[in-house]
This record gives C-alpha cells, sequence and structure tokens, in this order.
C-alpha cells in the first residue's frame, strides 16, 4: 500500500515538473519573448528580466525535483530491477533511463550557463555600467548575449521534449533506447 502512495506521490511531482519547465519554456521562448518586441526597449529589458528571474526559481526547482521523484519512482515501483547492476547498460529500460539521466545534466549545464555566464551580460545593459564609452561594447556584449539565451533555450526545449518521449516510453513500454 505505501509504496502505491509514494508511486501516486512521485508520479505527481515528476509531472508537475515536466509541465513546469515544458509549460514555462514555451511561455517564454514562443509568447513573452516575441512580445517583447512590441514594448518600448527599457521596458521589454525590465520585463524580460523580472520574468526571467521568476521563471529560473521554476526552473531550478523543476530540475531538482526531476531526479527525486524519478527515484521514487523508480523505487516505487517494480522496475528497479531493470537497471541493478549491468541491467543499466544492456537493457533497453537502462539505456533509456541512462539517456535520460545524461540529457537532464544537459539541461543542467545549459540552466548553469544561462543563470551564472549570460544573465550578468543581459544585466549590465540595464546598468550602463562603465560610462558613455563602454555603452555600446556593454549593448554588444548583452545583445550576443540574449542571443545565445534564446538559443540555448530553444535547445533545451527540444531537449526535454525528447525527455519526456523517452519516459512515455519507459512508462507505457521497456524504453526506447
Amino acid at each position: 500500500m505505501t509504496s502505491t502512495w509514494v508511486s501516486v506521490l512521485a508520479s505527481y511531482l515528476h509531472l508537475l515538473a515536466v509541465a513546469v519547465y515544458l509549460g514555462g519554456s514555451v511561455a517564454m521562448e514562443f509568447v513573452l519573448g516575441p512580445a517583447q518586441k512590441f514594448i518600448p526597449p527599457a521596458q521589454a529589458q525590465v520585463m524580460g528580466q523580472k520574468s526571467a528571474d521568476r521563471f529560473l526559481a521554476l526552473v531550478w526547482g523543476s530540475l531538482a525535483l526531476f531526479p527525486i521523484s524519478g527515484m521514487l519512482l523508480l523505487f516505487s515501483t517494480s522496475n528497479q530491477s531493470n537497471v541493478s547492476g549491468d541491467k543499466f547498460f544492456t537493457t533497453t529500460y537502462g539505456r533509456t533511463l541512462f539517456g535520460m539521466i545524461f540529457l537532464w545534466c544537459v539541461l543542467v549545464v545549459n540552466g548553469l550557463i544561462i543563470t551564472f555566464v549570460l544573465r550578468p551580460r543581459l544585466n549590465q545593459k540595464a546598468s550602463g555600467k562603465g560610462g558613455g564609452s563602454n555603452v555600446s561594447a556593454n549593448l554588444e556584449r548583452a545583445g550576443k548575449a540574449a542571443r545565445w539565451v534564446s538559443i540555448i533555450t530553444r535547445i533545451d526545449l527540444g531537449v526535454a521534449v525528447f525527455i519526456v518521449l523517452l519516459g512515455a516510453s519507459m512508462a507505457y513500454g521497456n524504453g526506447l533506447i
């Protein structure tokens, strides 16, 4: 009975994290981003910065919840025998799980790049630090950072969709890889 309760809770948390990550990514990239082009640049930047700050908290929460709820799911069902010992690399289920873990690591690395490398460059644009001579350099650096954020976000969206497909193949079959 306990494993059923844990399985239901873990499934709920896992699907909630997926919905927040994917839904938020789609909204940020395909709704908020294009909408920013229709408002004055200073307002667009403030709106983008504030919404991205909030969204990053949700992203990192989702990324933290994936392995926790995934482990609960694995151990609350009878599937752990599919990944014990050398079966992790020899069974379809194990290889699919390994693929999902690897792709989750890609999402984490991309999130670290966006959070700690690109976001500070975007924030410099707003502050105009360094006086008038550095404004154009800051604008150029911020423009490059914004393009990279968009590229990485779209890559992450594709990776996340593929992870969902792998997860569905595990839930309704024996894996895909």
